[in-house]
């Protein structure tokens, strides 16, 4: 009986450590991240219980479906839509902000999606989505808006370009001086 006793304390200590070391593992992530994705819980081979627990706790936010943060870090609204839309590049007039080269900020960000994408999620955000049968993943960078927060905009000589195609209807008044600047830079 004794050592039964013995048996189970010793089953239990050794299991509140190892939840302790779970608990440790996640937040190492966390810190040298600052915030974690469903996927690289699973590709550090982290306990997703342990997460969800955290969570429960206050001690972990939950930002987006599988997107996680620690409460004090705060993530880019830029970064959370290309978290939740992967496929959406940034292109037009939010490109041009996001190079520099316009100081309106847009009312609702501009996406290019692959022709076939479904639309209605994109719309519900505040998101203009541009369907684009063709020359969708051509000139393709990324951007770091914050720390380890990148995310995926067209290249600037490629957005100028669009923003000249009449389908878009981009205003003159951005247009121009996007062009100014552009052209002052790069002397």
């Amino acid at each position: 009986m004794l050592t039964y006793i013995v048996d189970v304390s010793i089953l239990f200590l050794r299991k509140e450590n190892d939840m302790v070391d779970k608990r440790e593992k996640l937040m190492n992530s966390f810190n040298q991240y600052g915030f974690l994705t469903f996927k690289q819980v699973i590709d550090e081979n982290l306990h997703y219980k342990t997460l969800l627990k955290m969570v429960a706790e206050g001690k972990i936010d939950a930002e987006e479906k599988g997107l996680y943060r620690l409460p004090d870090i705060y993530l880019d609204e830029w970064f959370v839509l290309q978290y939740r839309f992967p496929k959406g590049i940034f292109s037009l007039e939010t490109a041009l902000w996001l190079h520099g080269l316009s100081l309106t900020i847009p009312f609702n960000m501009t996406m290019s999606f692959p022709y076939g994408t479904n639309t209605k999620n994109i719309k519900e955000a505040d998101i203009c989505p541009i369907i684009l049968r063709s020359h969708y993943s051509e000139g393709i960078i990324e951007i770091e808006r914050l720390p380890g927060q990148f995310i995926k905009v067209y290249e600037v000589e490629r957005v100028l370009v669009e923003c000249l195609r009449p389908v878009h209807q981009v205003d003159l008044q951005i247009i121009a001086p996007a062009f100014k600047k552009y052209f002052q830079q790069n002397k």
